[in-house]
């Protein structure tokens, strides 16, 4: 009876806070749909894993942008690379120009793509108003000069891939863009790898590679009326100067800044007010996100053990709204706010977690109780038993000798 009790009562614990865990999820997806019209939506196309493209990081880790992928990477069979489309490419000129907002071109090997997808891109560039980023190495050569796509770059040549040292010098006299970075020591970032390109006539160069004196950021519109403002960067995602080789984490940390301002000024949008607070706002939602996890994971080993985690689950769940909050204030550029607010969770986050940590050890308790018992009594049971065998010899008949008895 006692053990059908606890049995229920865990079941029905188990049941309300597997229920509350799911609602948080459910209202974390809520939250994301209602965002949606504020964030920017980006689709990356080309070589794109994490190892050697910042993209997809960077877009995990700012609220203001979320991202789908097309993978064509370099040895990629035809066959992948065609389901990739399938899954992954718009049917539709319409739904293209829907679902995204810009596209990014990572070292694309895009040369299977049917004529359909290669006009809705050129349409999406020249007569849709979307911008598009371009990072090449041998796809340009291979895949993107013998297309359409090509009339679209604000460059008509690129070749090479050359190992120097050289540093980004952005020029004063363009609009506010990147010359925000220059105080923050983006021009002392080395970067050690680089490609030759040949701007057309009418872009505007935005950065060059010193000392080499070759242009490194590229842009113009490619077209007259809605065409979509297009970029290109000549150093194919250095590992050096983005920060991916191991050797270099941490040393460009204003990277993702650049890159959000670039997009915002494509889209017509504010640039960015406040680096260092945007960085720290976006910062503390991150850690925000990642604590979150861990208090979720620690509330369901404490409901394994029979604590009832219900309480601390509807804290959390109230504290989402708080986050809620300071997401909307960081995509409105409230970036003081946001940090107050995701200041103000993530103190409650800690409580939370505390009050997990004490449901553990307290559910804990009880069960290190039952093995210690558990163990000393059968130890003391085993000791009594062999101290009466083998010292009291409570047990023992000593042997009777019989022959002489019959002899006699």
């Amino acid at each position: 009876m006692v053990g059908w009790w606890f049995s229920s009562r865990s079941f029905a614990v188990t049941w309300v806070t597997s229920c509350a865990l799911i609602s948080l999820l459910l209202i974390s997806t809520a939250l994301g749909a209602l965002q949606s019209q504020e964030r920017i939506s980006c689709f990356l196309i080309g070589s794109v894993q994490a190892s050697i493209c910042p993209l997809p990081s960077f877009f995990t880790e700012d609220p203001l942008f979320y991202y789908e992928e097309d993978p064509h990477q370099a040895g990629l069979k035809m066959e992948e690379r065609i389901r990739h489309d399938r899954l992954y490419f718009p049917r539709s000129r319409d739904r293209l120009m829907e679902k995204f907002d810009i596209i990014f071109f990572a070292d694309p090997y895009i040369d299977h793509f049917t004529s359909r997808q290669f006009g809705d891109l050129y349409y999406a560039f020249t007569e849709g108003g979307m911008p598009s980023y371009w990072s090449f190495g041998p796809a340009y050569g291979n895949v993107i000069q013998t297309t359409i796509l090509a009339e679209i770059l604000p460059i008509s040549a690129y070749q090479g891939y050359y190992h120097r040292p050289w540093h980004a010098r952005f020029r004063a006299d363009r609009d506010p863009l990147f010359t925000p970075f220059i105080e923050l020591g983006l021009e002392k970032v080395p970067g050690e790898a680089y490609a030759w390109m040949q701007p057309r006539m009418g872009t505007t160069t935005w950065a060059d590679m010193h000392p080499l004196d070759l242009p490194w950021i590229v842009s113009w519109r490619p077209g007259q009326g809605e065409s979509g403002l297009t970029w290109v960067f000549a150093d194919e995602f250095n590992r050096q100067w983005w920060g991916l080789a191991s050797g270099s984490r941490g040393i460009n940390p204003f990277s993702l800044e650049m890159m959000a301002n670039m997009v915002l000024y494509s889209l017509g949008r504010e640039l960015i007010s406040d680096v260092y607070a945007r960085r720290e706002a976006r910062h503390q939602i991150s850690i925000y996100r990642t604590q979150k996890l861990l208090v979720i994971s620690m509330l369901e080993w404490a409901d394994m053990f029979g604590a009832n985690t219900f309480s601390l689950s509807q804290d959390l769940r109230a504290l989402d709204g708080k986050v809620q909050e300071a997401l909307e204030s960081y995509l409105a550029e409230d970036y003081g706010g946001s940090i107050a607010l995701a200041d103000d969770a993530l103190s409650g986050l800690n409580e939370i977690g505390e009050g997990a940590i004490a449901l553990k050890d307290e559910a804990l308790y009880w069960v290190y109780a039952i093995e210690w018992m558990t163990v000393t009594s059968v130890a003391i049971i085993g000791g009594v038993i062999l101290w009466s065998l083998m010292v009291r010899r409570r047990m023992y008949r000593e042997v009777v000798t019989t022959r002489g008895s019959i002899l006699e």
